[in-house]
């Protein structure tokens, strides 16, 4: 059915896709013709998106963003409240795609303002300059990792401003520490020139961090460039 094996546990457990059996023991406990049909149903009648195209996400992206449960995503499609589309040439379940817009509106409801504070806490640092702090000086693109759920980070209401805003502890930027690196934090840790680095890495075929195609600029996973840092 052309889906990746964290779409099947997430349609699973959701109640989207059900299992013929629910035994440990059987090896195949899937009907092939289920996902499949999945599939086509929801793909009636999609649109064609440029695999790139950033005002669409898979269904899997849109949970996560959005926090509305995978079933009611699925169920919006079924009804008409959601426009599908269909990333070009990219098979399957992880080819569907649906626009951010339409997503926003409908999980309107499921959003909470639980982590949400209204003052500011000393000792913690506003994300989008954290990621300045690191290198990536494109704001809006470092708080779509925040959003895609990818670096952690609470919100305010920005006692000045009125508005939201991502703020980080320091608990979260030792967490982005300790899963990614950029140009600048490795040049840090291990004193070359951050051209150098690029250099080798390009040259030893690691890239930067871009889960489902999204470009967050030049981030990478530590776990990658850990031979390059030994």
């Amino acid at each position: 059915m052309g889906a990746t094996k964290k779409e099947l546990i997430a349609l699973t457990e959701s109640g989207v896709l059900n299992p013929r059996i629910r035994v440990e023991t059987v090896k195949n406990p899937w009907r092939v013709s289920d996902g499949l049909d999945l599939v086509v149903e929801l793909s009636a009648g999609a649109v064609t998106v440029e695999k790139n195209d950033k005002d669409w996400e898979t269904l899997l992206l849109a949970r996560r963003r959005s926090r509305a449960p995978l079933q009611d995503l699925v169920q919006a499609i079924r009804v008409g409240r959601l426009t599908v589309g269909r990333q070009d040439g990219v098979p399957g379940f992880h080819g569907i795609v649906v626009p951010k817009s339409e997503v926003d509106v409908i999980a309107a409801p499921f959003r909470t303002t639980s982590n949400i504070v209204i003052e500011e806490v000393p000792g913690n640092m506003a994300a989008a300059e954290f990621g300045r702090s690191v290198g990536l000086r494109d704001g809006g693109v470092f708080l779509s990792m925040i959003d895609a759920g990818h670096v952690p980070a609470f919100q305010i209401i920005n006692p000045r401003t009125g508005r939201l805003q991502y703020r980080m502890t320091p608990e979260d930027m030792a967490a982005f520490h300790r899963r990614f690196v950029t140009l600048t934090t490795l040049s840090a840790e291990m004193g070359q020139h951050r051209n150098t680095l690029k250099a080798t890495l390009a040259a030893r075929g690691i890239t930067p961090f871009s889960p489902d195609g999204q470009n967050f600029g030049p981030v990478y996973l530590r776990a990658d460039v850990a031979a390059v840092m030994r």
